[in-house]
């Protein structure tokens, strides 16, 4: 026998690489075992399952506990509100801008279908003869005599008094609205951009003024719907919504009662705090630290307001009530800020700043006079514009999007009761929204006393 060494009779062994080894599909061999492919199969296959059904699970309970909370918000902004939660937010941006681009596009050119005179809208379903106006409690003829010439450095524009008025008859001092904002479409249509007073009056003068008027040349079927508040007839006050800004919460999100025959405007408040890239502070509390350099809406202990730039414009003093920020001021110096595409979405957060979408801001004029702007087609120049045609010097951007934009103003029957109107007929759901708990934070503004205005602190007036 030839043996495989070249024929020495010596049998060679066998090598590693030429042995076979099969190893019985029962086991028998210890520590070796064969995976078929059908077994490696339902592995995965159950361990897909295992991770969807996880996924699903979590994604019902936090959903639920989204929809729970929803204050009856539609099923878009449920589940736009759910994602933000959980970390989507890019995901809710892009969709978003998909959704003003191709869904609800703006229609160019066309006229309004919505009227620019507010008298009819204004007293719809209303008898006049049942209608009230916001009393002070104070007798007129027993109240601390009012300024009859303006403190030194009060405003140029405050209504003259005559010499020799009777105490009784003496007017609030109270501000002239702002002229008529000027339309950038070609043809104006008729009251546009002209201001109309609306809500109930303070003992006989007007504090709430609204106009509307086209936001640019462009898209002129839909109006900007502004309003303005005479900060001498009014004080401010924030209610912090039950889940935002969060902090301290002491009305549960609503406007308490014994203020609702003085309510004569109410409008949102801001982005939710993590997407502000600002503070708060709210009657003593610091929720989140104040950043140097964003715009801040100012509200001191005796009602009185300021928008401006924190640090420099506005800082911390005893009279703080509440600072509310977000992002950048819009209008600075009576300038928009809207610039550049380099800035594309620092004014919207989410959604960038070309989008046609519900905007809302609330701004300043030198004079201390409030102005707030919140309409749906609305770029961020639009929205800037638009607060700088109405003469603001300083602007700071509120909420945006559907549903989160919402500004009112009332008019109160003899008894007291608010009337509430809509700025913008087209602002979802009631418009005693923020009348009632709410999960957002909210401005109001209500009718200030006689003996309120000769004290009115000089921390409101906002000229450099």
């Amino acid at each position: 026998m030839v043996s495989d060494d070249g024929g020495t009779g010596t049998p060679t062994p066998p090598q590693v690489d030429d042995i076979v080894t099969e190893d019985p599909d029962d086991g028998s061999v210890p520590g070796r075992h064969r995976r078929t492919p059908g077994r490696t199969r339902r592995i995965v296959t159950w361990s897909i399952v295992g991770v969807f059904t996880a996924i699903v699970v979590w994604a019902g309970a936090t959903f639920y506990g989204t929809y729970k909370d929803s204050d009856g918000e539609p099923t878009s902004v449920i589940v736009a509100t759910w994602m933000r939660d959980n970390h989507m937010g890019p995901i809710v941006a892009q969709l978003e801008n998909l959704y003003y681009r191709y869904v609800d596009k703006a229609q160019v050119g066309g006229e309004p279908t919505l009227s620019a005179d507010l008298g009819t809208e204004d007293n719809a379903g209303t008898d006049n003869s049942d209608l009230g106006t916001v009393q002070t409690t104070v007798n007129r003829a027993e109240s601390t005599p009012l300024l009859l010439t303006p403190l030194s450095g009060a405003p140029a524009n405050t209504a003259p008094i005559p010499a020799g008025t009777p105490a009784a008859t003496l007017p609030l001092p109270h501000l002239i609205p702002p002229p008529a904002i000027v339309s950038p479409a070609k043809k104006p249509e008729p009251k546009e951009g002209v201001w109309q007073p609306v809500a109930s009056y303070v003992n006989g003068e007007p504090a709430v003024y609204v106009t509307r008027v086209r936001a640019d040349g462009v898209h002129t079927a839909y109006y900007a719907s502004v309003m303005w508040i005479d900060t001498k007839l009014t004080k401010a006050m924030f209610v912090p919504g039950y889940q935002e800004p969060g902090g301290p919460n002491p009305y549960n999100g609503a406007l308490p009662k014994d203020q609702w025959p003085a309510v004569l405007a109410n409008f949102n408040g801001a982005f939710r705090l993590d997407d502000s890239q600002g503070g708060y502070y709210y009657k003593g509390k610091t929720v989140r630290q104040l950043v140097d350099g964003k715009a801040s809406a100012v509200i001191y202990k005796d009602g009185s307001i300021k928008i401006g730039k924190w640090g420099r414009d506005v800082k911390m003093t005893k009279d703080v009530d509440v600072v509310r920020q977000n992002l950048n001021l819009i209008v600075d110096g009576g300038k928009s800020k809207v610039t550049n595409g380099a800035d594309n979405v620092v004014w919207g957060a989410t959604t960038d700043k070309e989008s046609l979408a519900w905007r809302a801001a609330i701004g300043q004029r030198p004079d201390g006079s409030i102005v707030y702007v919140g309409s749906p087609y609305l770029s961020a120049d639009g929205l800037a514009s638009t607060l700088v045609g109405a003469g603001v010097e300083r602007a700071m951007v509120l909420d945006m999007n559907n549903w989160w934009t919402a500004g009112f103003y009332f008019r109160h029957t003899k008894d007291g009761q608010p009337l509430c109107r809509k700025l913008d007929p087209s602002i979802q759901e009631g418009c005693d929204r923020f009348l009632n708990k709410y999960k957002r934070d909210s401005f109001h503004f209500l009718s200030i006393s006689p003996e309120g205005a000769a004290a009115q602190s000089s921390s409101a007036s906002v000229s450099p």
